[in-house]
């Protein structure tokens, strides 16, 4: 680790040859675990995670090559991603059983995850997941829009690997950074800064662009969730689509909203949501609508299995809608 590199808030996990970084906090059961989209890592969670802890034990990590953790194997398919945070639990000793919370990408892992491992999952929480037929449904601007963004993300690594970026950051300072940095507590944010955008951070997201087709595949493979509790959350503001050309801008939110709707039909146990205040990144525009739907799937599992140790839970539709909405009275 690099003596300019923060130390890690939480602890390295060995997983195969290279150490992932997993952040533990709280108390309880079920353990709510954190999967974050394409480009982000553990800190993007700490609005939601340090509210969610408060009630139950979390945990977030960055996935190979993100944040504190190590470079990874390749090809970075999302089957390769489930095996590492499948083993990297295991040796943390993180407690079953387990509501995964997947943003963006994350909802790729979170699926095959709780399709590999189905009787370790009591709840699941998609916020504006990524679809795996989304590129043959989605107008010809999308596909020019990813095809920018990995372009992008080339050029910012030739950048952080001359320096050019730390440069920026000492001239800029915090006017450079994305909007979850600008949101952290002050003590976290030179930590942010620091760890998030070195060159490995770059060089794994174009790892995991590069494998998107074959992680999109993999998905198309899993079927549906059976009754699993489920909750999709889906953006109210169409910011992915700002940059597009107005015609194709409107079709693409009209593909994505279907799409959103289609995950929900995943589980015969779900509710699909709107974080109508939200862009893509929910759980830093409105994180706490994400930690009441957390809070909502722990009381139906801790309803069904007060221990919160059983396995192969069953979570009938209607112990979920009552928690759910016993809230709103």
């Amino acid at each position: 680790m690099s003596p300019t590199i923060p130390p890690p808030i939480g602890k390295l996990v060995d997983v195969d040859g290279h150490r992932l970084h997993i952040h533990i906090m709280g108390e309880g059961s079920p353990t709510v675990v954190f999967e974050a989209g394409g480009a982000s890592w553990s800190l993007d969670w700490h609005l939601v995670q340090t509210e969610v802890a408060k009630f139950t034990a979390t945990c977030s990590y960055d996935r190979a090559g993100f944040g504190w953790s190590d470079p990874g194997p390749k090809p970075r398919t999302s089957e390769q991603i489930v095996r590492e945070l499948y083993a990297a639990l295991n040796r943390a000793g993180i407690k079953k059983p387990y509501v995964l919370v997947g943003a963006s990408f994350g909802g790729h892992t979170v699926r095959l995850f709780a399709r590999h491992h189905p009787d370790e999952v009591a709840g699941i929480v998609l916020l504006d997941a990524r679809h795996e037929t989304i590129n043959s449904r989605m107008p010809p601007a999308w596909r020019q829009q990813e095809t920018a963004g990995k372009g992008m993300y080339q050029f910012l690594l030739l950048a952080a690997r001359l320096g050019v970026l730390n440069l920026l950051g000492k001239l800029i300072g915090e006017k450079a950074a994305p909007p979850i940095a600008r949101q952290l507590p002050p003590e976290i944010r030179p930590v942010y800064l620091a760890v998030g955008f070195q060159p490995k951070y770059f060089e794994s997201n174009l790892d995991e662009l590069a494998a998107g087709v074959e992680s999109d595949k993999q998905l198309s493979a899993t079927g549906p969730l059976g009754a699993v509790p489920l909750t999709v959350i889906r953006h109210g503001i169409p910011d992915l689509f700002a940059r597009m050309p107005t015609e194709q801008a409107q079709q693409a939110e009209q593909v994505w909203q279907e799409l959103q709707a289609e995950l929900s039909h995943l589980s015969s146990n779900s509710r699909l949501l709107v974080a109508e205040k939200s862009g893509h990144g929910i759980q830093i525009d409105q994180p706490d609508i994400v930690v009441d739907a957390i809070r909502q799937i722990v009381e139906v599992v801790r309803a069904v299995s007060p221990s919160g140790q059983g396995r192969g839970l069953t979570l009938h539709a209607a112990d979920f809608a009552s928690a759910a909405f016993r809230r709103n009275g």
